[in-house]
């Protein structure tokens, strides 16, 4: 198909209708009428802002979370503010219907569940200070101007429910822990900068490599003396991309996206710009792995796989799966130490988030019993040859001087190291790099599973199974670029 063909018939179908605007939009008011209604009585100097995609109409239809901030002057204590809001936000959820609960991020706020004329809406009332831009006193106080910055400067909405649906289709859509991918400001800031959904795709495959800077106020000059400078800034973050906020340049928009979410933007923006395609905004999911195939799988897959189960801690999912991923990586280090080549980590969680898996591939499956162990130089400090010699006994002296012998291996398969994690106190798993969170909910809990324990586990589980199928079938993206690229 023709670009602009495809560009057309897709932005009908991200659009939202008529029908559907007026109730989230009539949704919306309501909930901001509530809330303002109650906050003028605890604190007339306070003002209410709705937020988001709703605020700003660059929501996709679907579109389910309110967000609306209750803006205090910067004179108040923030306990204070806190407290005002929970308290208002609670009454006008309650009003509306809904079961307010108090949630926690940067700070308290009360959030709920709406249901409103057949929909279920998710409600976020939120207390931040009325700052200056680049002025923050809590990191929410950036969110109103944000608002305000695309609101004022945003002139096709359009543009963006194109690149929100195409970066959802692609899972690559959210700035939260587990897909580090693209937030809706992100999204919102590239079209306001290349100015247009199209644009952003030929400058992603023209331009964009990691640590490239996206600068749409012109700080570089002014607050930073040249790029370099900025990359310097961030280079903490070991950023994808570098896009500095425009309401505050100490700020990197693009710091929660990974480099697996900038290389899989750029191959699919790729992809579509050679084969344009409305299937590009409507993504290939897999069919969750059932157990069977799991089976098939382990029996013929050459390489060796370690499935080890933990217990989640009770806590959100932006807590929670970083410390699974440093666990994952930190695994891999303690095997790696012992000659175990490992090929890939892979995490995934269950439907009920009870449980984590961490999932390791190995070149073998099985190391030479013996190793050929390296020591110190004859020349070196006498107790460090001493130490080498007495543990060793017989070696030999390689051209460099070094003393080396033949040792027998402590573990000769990955299992005989990662069994003593079975049943292990918090400071064993904590020594072997898990998260301290994770370390303290899964003491004594540890398991290593069988493929057959995984497979019954995937036919009880679907959220198991599409994880264990992308473990086995490979990222869903390289079914939608193979023949376009």
């Amino acid at each position: 198909m023709i670009l602009e063909e495809v560009l057309d018939e897709v932005r009908r179908e991200v659009t939202p209708d008529p029908e559907e605007r007026e109730v989230v939009e009539g949704f919306a008011r309501r909930v901001l009428s509530e809330v303002r209604d109650r906050l003028k009585g605890r604190d007339p100097d306070a003002e209410v802002e709705l937020i988001g995609s709703v605020a700003r109409d660059t929501w996709l239809p679907g579109a389910s979370d309110i967000d609306v901030f209750c803006v205090f002057p910067k004179d108040r204590d923030l306990d204070e503010i806190v407290e005002i809001t929970l308290e208002v936000g609670r009454e006008a959820i309650e009003e509306l219907g809904g079961e307010a609960l108090e949630e926690y991020a940067n700070h308290p706020y009360i959030g709920g569940e709406v249901e409103y004329r057949g929909r279920t809406f998710e409600v976020d009332v939120v207390p931040c200070y009325d700052t200056e831009p680049g002025e923050v006193i809590t990191p929410v106080d950036r969110t109103p101007h944000h608002n305000r910055y695309v609101k004022e400067r945003l002139e096709n909405t359009a543009e963006v429910r194109l690149l929100k649906a195409f970066v959802k289709a692609i899972d690559a859509y959210g700035a939260e822990a587990r897909v580090k991918g693209f937030s809706g400001y992100l999204c919102e800031l590239l079209v306001i900068h290349y100015g247009s959904f199209k644009e952003v795709l030929r400058e992603a495959v023209m331009t964009w490599r990691p640590g490239f800077v996206i600068d749409l106020e012109g700080f570089v000059g002014e607050v930073y003396e040249d790029y370099g400078e900025v990359r310097e800034k961030f280079e903490d973050q070991d950023p994808a991309l570098i896009v500095l906020d425009p309401v505050d340049p100490q700020r990197n928009v693009a710091a929660a996206l990974s480099k697996r979410q900038l290389t899989r933007f750029i191959l699919a923006a790729r992809a579509f710009l050679k084969d344009p395609s409305p299937e590009f905004f409507r993504g290939r999911k897999f069919e969750p792995a059932s157990g069977e195939e799991i089976r098939g799988w382990f029996e013929k897959n050459p390489a060796h796989v370690v499935a080890i189960e933990v217990r989640l801690p009770d806590e959100v999912e932006d807590i929670y799966w970083p410390q699974l991923e440093k666990t994952a990586r930190s695994l891999s280090k303690v095997l790696e130490n012992e000659g175990f080549e490992v090929r890939r980590w892979y995490v995934m969680r269950d439907s009920e988030e009870e449980h984590g898996y961490v999932l390791l591939e190995f070149e073998h499956g099985r190391l030479p019993v013996l190793e050929w162990r390296v020591g110190p130089a004859g020349w070196v400090r006498e107790d460090r040859v001493r130490g080498f010699v007495r543990a060793h006994g017989r070696f030999w002296v390689e051209d460099d001087g070094k003393l080396a012998t033949r040792a027998e291996r402590k573990f000769v398969r990955p299992e005989d190291l990662l069994r003593r994690l079975e049943g292990a106190d918090r400071q064993t798993l904590l020594s072997h790099g898990f998260g301290k969170d994770l370390a303290r909910s899964s003491e004594g809990e540890v398991r290593l599973l069988s493929s057959e324990e995984l497979a019954e586990l995937a036919d009880r589980d679907p959220e198991l199974g599409k994880g264990l199928a992308e473990f086995m079938r490979g990222d869903p993206l390289s079914e939608l670029v193979r023949d376009r690229l």
